[in-house]
C-alpha cells in the first residue's frame, strides 16, 4: 500500500473539512492526522490553527456530545463522562457540559429507556427488576436514579 505524501496546507484544508462537517474534539483530529500520516509537528500545527480558528472547540465537543447521547442513545452521565474522558478532554468541560443537563429530561429519558427495556422482558420473569437495573446502569445512569424510576 503507497502512503501520499500531503503537504501540511492540504492536511490543514482536510482538516478543516473534516472539522466543518461534524462536531470533533482534539482528540479525533489528531488521530485523524495520524491516518493521514501527518508529523507530530504538523498535528500539533494544525490543531493549534484548528483551536484558533474555532474549528475545534472543546466545550462546544462536550455540550454537543453530552445532548446528543441523552436524547439519541439514552445515555446517563457516569457513561458520557467516561466516553468523554477517553478523547481526552479536560475535565472541566465534561463536567459543565454534564451539570447542565435538565433534570426533567434526563429523569424522562431514564423513564424512556426503562419502558422500552421492560417491554423486551417477559412479565412472568422473577430476574425482571434486576435485568432492568442492570441495563440500565450499562446505559450510565446511577442506582439511586435508576430506583428513584422503578
Amino acid at each position: 500500500m503507497v502512503k501520499h505524501e500531503w503537504s501540511l496546507a492540504n492536511l490543514r484544508s482536510k482538516a478543516e473539512f473534516y472539522c466543518a462537517t461534524a462536531e470533533h474534539c482534539s482528540y479525533e483530529v489528531r488521530l485523524k492526522l495520524q491516518q493521514w500520516s501527518a508529523t507530530d509537528e504538523q498535528i500539533e500545527h494544525i490543531v493549534a490553527h484548528l483551536q484558533k480558528e474555532r474549528f475545534v472547540d472543546e466545550q462546544r465537543y462536550c455540550n454537543a456530545f453530552v445532548h446528543d447521547k441523552l436524547l439519541y442513545q439514552g445515555w446517563g452521565r457516569m457513561k458520557m463522562r467516561a466516553q468523554l474522558q477517553a478523547k481526552h478532554l479536560p475535565t472541566a468541560a465534561i463536567e459543565q457540559a454534564l451539570n447542565e443537563i435538565d433534570r426533567d429530561t434526563y429523569m424522562s429519558v431514564l423513564t424512556r429507556v426503562l419502558a422500552t427495556k421492560k417491554r423486551s422482558i417477559k412479565s412472568a420473569d422473577p430476574q425482571a427488576r434486576e435485568k432492568l437495573i442492570r441495563f440500565a446502569m450499562q446505559r450510565g445512569f446511577t442506582n439511586d436514579e435508576i430506583n428513584g424510576i422503578i
